[in-house]
């Protein structure tokens, strides 16, 4: 940073884009910021007084430019560019000499640009100005599980017309008008937690966030539809949680059957990797959301898996979910078990053994006992006791002793880490 001026690093090909790049690299400083450029050219080496040129960003990665430039295929040559600008961007983003990344082109460079700023924290500003944005195909893979903007250009970026004018000057006022509301990455207190949920838990999740809040601890919600449990396990990577409250760590078991809310087998590894406060629930394992309904007619999954025979809620036409069987909750809990003993300080898991959730209690469309007590016992088989403190409780999901059982064993878990660190110094207490 220059004079207290915001710093946006800029990130392009200068090979094939050096005058529209140099143009928003103007509009950037003009509107108030300091820019440091890095160019990940692949095709040739173009003197336009890159910060970090091509050279020096294969340099990073460990490969000369020469044989990059004489190459032909873009996948690998790719790849390298890509982790050298991974290796400068967080190597200036951890000496606090950026305060926002931006970058501009079509549908490789896009594909770069969102490979670097995926590797920065949540909060820190990223923007990319892409004429590919809208692409089906690609669209979701940009984004990822990051906080990623991405002003889709609709014209192709290819020269200084008034158009491609009009959108660079767009594209540089956005980034510099974020560095005026947003420059530091999220400072914590120590006191914010994340909190997986779902609609089926809700009444529980309401009552623990309540008690919490009334101790100042402010829980940060997640939707795990299997993105937004991504997320939460990405940002406990990232270090910005001092705790956890998994209620629905079901994107492990749709993962594992091919369900809607699938959020991949690595689910739960960050989360026990971080050493911080961390209680699951089994909600979410007592059903597999398999919708639209209309899929019941060919769909493989349906057909495999014989879920029009099963117990069913149908919520609408988009939206069903199926009970998972008594022999897949013995799978569910043998692959939890494996993933929450790896925990690096001892967690918790509450388990209500009248129901699951909302749907799998007395009387809910999904209720099927015996299913849910194959989890238990799987359960009871397969974990480490030394890793995990399993506490089985005769209520149902949403009953009030169940809300207040898991807060206060959290509040204490918090406290005890809490005393370990640094923020406890600098007033970061729990209240009560």
């Amino acid at each position: 940073m220059e004079d207290g001026m915001a710093t946006v690093l800029l990130i392009s090909s200068l090979d094939t884009r050096s005058q529209e790049t140099l143009y928003a690299k103007r509009m950037i400083e003009h509107y108030g910021c300091k820019v440091l450029l890095m160019d990940i050219s692949m095709g040739a080496y173009k003197d336009c007084g890159a910060d970090y040129s091509c050279l020096d960003v294969a340099a990073e990665a460990g490969v000369p430019f020469e044989q990059i430039c004489g190459k032909k295929g873009t996948a690998d040559n790719l790849g390298v560019m890509v982790r050298g600008a991974i290796g400068i961007a967080k190597r200036l983003f951890d000496q606090g000499l950026i305060d926002g990344i931006a970058g501009l082109g079509g549908a490789s460079n896009t594909t770069a640009f969102s490979n670097i700023m995926k590797t920065l924290t949540f909060g820190f500003p990223k923007l990319i100005l892409s004429s590919s944005a809208a692409m089906p195909a690609y669209a979701g893979a940009y984004y990822g599980f990051k906080d990623i903007a991405i002003f889709h250009s609709c014209i192709d970026i290819n020269g200084l017309n008034e158009f491609v004018k009009s959108v660079i000057r767009r594209f540089a006022g956005m980034i510099a008008g974020v560095l005026r509301v947003e420059r530091m990455k999220p400072q914590t207190n120590g006191q914010q937690v994340s909190m997986s949920e779902f609609q089926f838990v809700e009444v529980c999740a309401r009552k623990i966030t309540g008690i919490l809040e009334s101790k100042g601890v402010q829980v940060i919600p997640f939707h795990a539809q299997g993105v937004g449990d991504r997320i939460m396990d990405e940002m406990i990577g990232d270090g910005l949680f001092k705790g956890s409250l998994d209620l629905v760590p079901a994107g492990l078991s749709e993962a594992l059957f091919g369900g809607n809310r699938d959020a991949g087998l690595e689910r739960l590894e960050k989360e026990m990797a971080a050493g911080i406060p961390v209680v699951l629930t089994p909600s979410g394992f007592d059903l597999l959301s398999c919708g639209p309904y209309e899929r019941r007619v060919s769909d493989p999954l349906w057909k495999k898996m014989r879920i029009e025979k099963r117990k069913l809620y149908v919520q609408d036409q988009f939206r069903v979910q199926a009970r998972t069987s008594k022999h897949e909750m013995e799978i569910i809990g043998k692959a939890f078990s494996e993933k929450v003993n790896k925990a690096k300080v001892k967690v918790a898991v509450f388990v209500p053994l009248r129901g699951f959730s909302s749907l799998s209690i007395e009387g809910g469309p999904l209720h099927d006992p015996e299913s849910d007590q194959a989890f238990v016992q799987s359960l009871r088989e397969h974990l480490n006791k030394a890793a995990v403190d399993l506490v089985e409780m005769d209520c149902a999901y949403n009953d009030d002793s169940f809300a207040q059982a898991i807060a206060h064993r959290f509040l204490g878990m918090l406290e005890v880490e809490l005393k370990h660190q640094d923020g406890l110094q600098n007033g970061a207490t729990i209240t009560g």
